[in-house]
């Protein structure tokens, strides 16, 4: 008679990432299904209209499906948030057991770091939309171009995916010379993704439709 092993395999842990926009929701909705992430959920909150509920929406999100860890990712503009309000809800953000993915001043910077990074802070980033226009044809950060001309948007900046973490990691430094706080913690938000979720798994990406 055979006897049969046990399974002692762990779960795999899971990870929950709330978005301010449905624009950041679908382009991290692109990430997931191209990296093959399973454990790894994305819901947007588009009536969090400040930085407090869209924590409170994350930690309710959080509790509710019982993840391990729990992001809230925003741009500075899109809850209406600065960078004091950032520092004092440290304490309430802990308690709440949710993490802050946040850019100052735009969630568009990301993208802007897998072109480069900017030599000194930037608090508007208007100027450098125009080299996103020339990178990705017909480029608007809207819902409607990420379900159409920008259905493939992640997997074609993927590529470049490891530089833009450097690049924003070197551009904090920038920042906080001239805020007091990093621009981005999404290198932090990688790490995360990385040590829950693990490495991309790119190998059914064969092409980029165009």
């Amino acid at each position: 008679m055979i006897k049969r092993r046990k399974n002692i395999t762990a779960p795999k842990q899971t990870l929950l990432l709330v978005c301010a926009t449905e624009a950041e929701a679908l382009y991290f909705s692109q990430m997931r299904k191209d990296c093959r992430y399973v454990n790894l959920t994305v819901l947007a909150a588009p009536n969090a209209k400040n930085l407090k509920a869209l924590v409170d929406y994350t930690a309710k999100e959080r509790n509710h499906g019982k993840f391990d860890s729990a992001w809230a990712l925003f741009g500075f503009d899109d809850v209406g948030t600065t960078v004091d309000e950032i520092k004092e809800m440290d304490e309430y953000v802990q308690k709440k057991k949710v993490r802050l993915c946040y850019f100052n001043p735009s969630f568009e910077l990301w993208f802007i770091f897998h072109l480069g990074a900017p030599g000194s802070f930037l608090s508007d980033i208007t100027p450098l939309k125009g080299k996103l226009a020339e990178a990705l044809p017909g480029y608007e950060f809207t819902p409607e171009y990420l379900l159409t001309k920008g259905l493939n948007m992640h997997i074609r900046l993927f590529p470049r995916h490891a530089q833009a973490d450097i690049n924003a990691r070197n551009y904090n430094a920038a920042a906080r010379a001239a805020t007091g706080l990093d621009a981005t913690t999404m290198p932090l938000l990688n790490e995360d993704i990385t040590a829950i979720c693990g490495s991309a798994d790119m190998s059914h990406n064969q092409k980029v439709r165009r």
